[in-house]
């Protein structure tokens, strides 16, 4: 599988929040390895797995590893990821991206080192401790999960790339994303109220006019939306505005 060159992170100014780029979840379904079904990494998994992605997780711990599997219905591997054995039965080959979750830096590099051996074709994300280790991306990862605090959504904008952005540090009842209309996306063109949208979900604002939509408001191919939206129906409004 053909990729080209890690893209840079997206930024968008906010007095409180953070936001970063990642794909439309429902455009295309990921093959990803979690090195570190801990906190991070169990979290990690669970948003992807709610977006449709596949998630392969690796642990060393066996408790870490049975909570993992009993929680997410996932393949959840048993073992060292820095060994090349244990990393092949996740399928690198077939990955489009290795995240290294681990409590430790330098053990998450070596993961991401391991995995680049295996198959040259993949992203690899490493969660670092300390902002020192940002010197080593593009050499031993191509991006990174820091700090700590940031947590699993976090790890999802640096795992997926493209033209949904995730808000972090938002609360557990609302998902939140900015979404832009593609020229064929379903939304495109129409009214905001003939975009038929889940209950319990709704464009806030229209980022790329900077006002609030209503509902006689075109949704303009190219143009980019906030969404809010409870968990369980957030993908769908996604899916009816994007695809």
């Amino acid at each position: 599988m053909a990729r080209g060159p890690p893209r840079a992170l997206a930024s968008t100014r906010s007095p409180s929040t953070h936001m970063t780029a990642i794909s439309n979840p429902d455009s295309e379904d990921l093959h990803i390895i979690i090195a570190g079904a801990g906190r991070v990494g169990h979290r990690t998994a669970r948003v992807l797995r709610d977006q449709g992605h596949e998630a392969y997780l690796i642990d060393k711990d066996p408790d870490i590893v049975e909570d993992a599997r009993q929680a997410l219905g996932a393949t959840v591997i048993e073992g060292d990821a820095t060994d090349p054995k244990v990393l092949a039965q996740a399928d690198p080959e077939r990955a489009d991206v290795l995240a290294a979750l681990t409590e430790t830096g330098a053990t998450n590099f070596a993961i991401c080192a391991v995995v680049k051996h295996l198959t040259g074709d993949i992203r690899t994300v490493a969660r670092i401790e300390r902002p020192d280790q940002l010197d080593e991306e593009g050499t031993f990862f191509d991006r990174v999960v820091y700090p700590e605090r940031a947590g699993a959504k976090s790890a999802v904008n640096q795992i997926l790339t493209g033209d949904t952005r995730v808000f972090e540090d938002v609360g557990g009842d609302l998902d939140v994303a900015e979404v832009q209309i593609a020229p064929g996306a379903p939304a495109a063109g129409k009214q905001l109220d003939a975009a038929a949208l889940p209950d319990q979900s709704h464009v806030v604002f229209d980022v790329t006019n900077d006002e609030v939509p209503q509902p006689s408001t075109e949704l303009v191919p190219g143009h980019r939306y906030l969404i809010a939206a409870a968990p369980d129906v957030a993908r769908e409004a996604r899916r009816r505005l994007v695809g």
